[in-house]
């Protein structure tokens, strides 16, 4: 995993911030579609988000390297989950689940976890 990082934190800052904007754009492609088309669907809901919003805390960590983990990177990933969950209230196929927004929160107290015992946090 070390090797990933590293090779990430190589990338100009422009390209780490690209890759951060791509995988939000994703994330909300992939909660807005219908669940019949979601290839991930056999995978346990909770599962899915605790895991995305994990990778999402790490791409911002990246995208923002020099900010260490402040208040404002748990918080707006938070924020961006409630978003998520309210364009999925406006859909006829998905609704907003405060159960989703748990799991969201998991995935970004795992990651501030993760950080604390690397002493990145």
């Amino acid at each position: 995993m070390e090797t990933v990082f590293a090779d990430l934190q190589a990338l100009p800052d422009l390209a780490r911030i690209c890759l951060l904007l791509v995988a939000i754009a994703f994330a909300l492609f992939m909660a807005l579609i219908p669940h019949r088309y979601d290839p991930s669907r056999f995978i346990n809901d909770k599962v899915k988000h605790a895991i995305t919003f994990m990778v999402l805390f790490a791409l911002l960590d990246l995208a923002w390297p020099s900010a260490n983990i402040v208040w404002w990177k748990p918080v707006s990933l938070f924020v961006l989950g409630i978003g998520i969950e309210v364009c999925q209230g406006f859909t006829k196929h998905r609704y907003f689940s405060f159960g989703d927004l748990l799991a969201n929160g998991a995935g970004i107290m795992i990651y501030l976890g993760w950080c604390m015992m690397e002493g990145t946090g």
